[in-house]
């Protein structure tokens, strides 16, 4: 039996617990949100749980790739999982197969175990409309993915159980990622995006202008590919190998700008980041769908990363990348 399937197998039927619950993760479940849930496991704990959206994929294949990680990280026991929206909140739909491959890993589930593809995609997951929210307090929203669960989950939460949200999304100072104006989360789903920044919770946002500063180099995941112990070192470094292709060809760089996982480290050390504070204003239509502008307000309750202490950033990838044991 492949290690996959046995570790699947030995978390099945476990049901994951809402207890202690201090950080929620909602993500579109492409490459780097793979690299992502690598981060929250090593450095969030069983404090986690996780929505899924569609964006780089469907919700579907999100949920099931989700499952996957989950169990190969050994946190079916507590990290619950829900599945959310399937489509933008305007009805709006568009996936990047281009960038993370249909399955929204690179292929590299081509690799696995059929018996640990067909377990995660039968098991039963709920769907968060209609869902009971549990009783907790001091939440923080990680968003990986388009917004267009953030105010249903605030709501579901309640206002006063939220702490703060970070979110992956935008590009102030830079061009965009999937059009010359936009960043794909905020093209996804801009009206979402723009709802939870009125909310006026604090808010700090991951935009490309810090994200395209940190490259995660192709000689380090060729390492770790060739060194990978266990099937979740081997997924992760043969979904990235792709994905620095597409990087390659668009960027002319021989690695990946890794979003998410950037994303998470700033959620732990806000104050590696630099930060500007003001009001931000996003584009929900026309030509410059997901354009998203920024005016400084020091009174303002969202933030803006555009710099810092970006070589910690890089060397806390590197570190957790080569240290990682299953």
């Amino acid at each position: 039996m492949l290690a996959e399937e046995t570790i699947l197998q030995q978390n099945a039927g476990k049901c994951a617990e809402w207890s202690a619950l201090h950080y929620h993760i909602d993500t579109d479940m492409g490459v780097d949100d793979g690299l992502a849930l690598l981060l929250a496991d090593r450095l969030l704990g069983a404090a986690c749980a996780i929505t899924t959206v569609a964006g780089n994929v469907s919700v579907h294949l999100a949920t099931r790739n989700a499952l996957l990680f989950r169990a190969l990280l050994g946190r079916t026991a507590d990290w619950p999982i829900l599945r959310g929206a399937s489509c933008a909140s305007d009805g709006f739909a568009r996936d990047a197969h281009d960038v993370h491959g249909t399955d929204g890993l690179g292929g590299a589930t081509l690799a696995l175990a059929p018996e640990a593809i067909r377990m995660a995609e039968q098991s039963d997951v709920a769907g968060l409309a209609g869902q009971n929210a549990p009783a907790q307090a001091d939440v923080t929203l990680i968003g990986i993915g388009p917004a267009t669960n953030l105010p249903r989950l605030v709501d579901w939460y309640g206002r006063a159980a939220i702490r703060r949200i970070v979110l992956m999304a935008g590009s102030f100072f830079d061009r965009g990622n999937i059009t010359p104006h936009a960043e794909f989360n905020a093209y996804v789903d801009p009206a979402a995006l723009q709802a939870t920044l009125d909310l006026g919770l604090p808010t700090l946002l991951i935009p490309l202008d810090v994200c395209r500063k940190v490259q995660l180099d192709r000689t380090l995941i060729t390492a770790c590919a060739a060194q990978a112990v266990g099937p979740l070192m081997r997924l992760i470094a043969a979904s990235h190998l792709p994905y620095m292709d597409f990087y390659r060809s668009r960027e002319g760089i021989e690695g990946c700008f890794p979003h998410d996982a950037i994303t998470v480290l700033a959620v732990l050390e806000p104050e590696r980041f630099f930060r500007m504070r003001g009001r931000v204003w996003v584009s929900c239509s026309g030509e410059t769908r997901g354009q998203t502008d920024f005016s400084q307000d020091l009174d303002g309750r969202i933030e803006i990363a555009t710099g810092g202490d970006l070589k910690w950033v890089r060397q806390a990838l590197q570190n957790h990348l080569a240290c990682w044991r299953p």
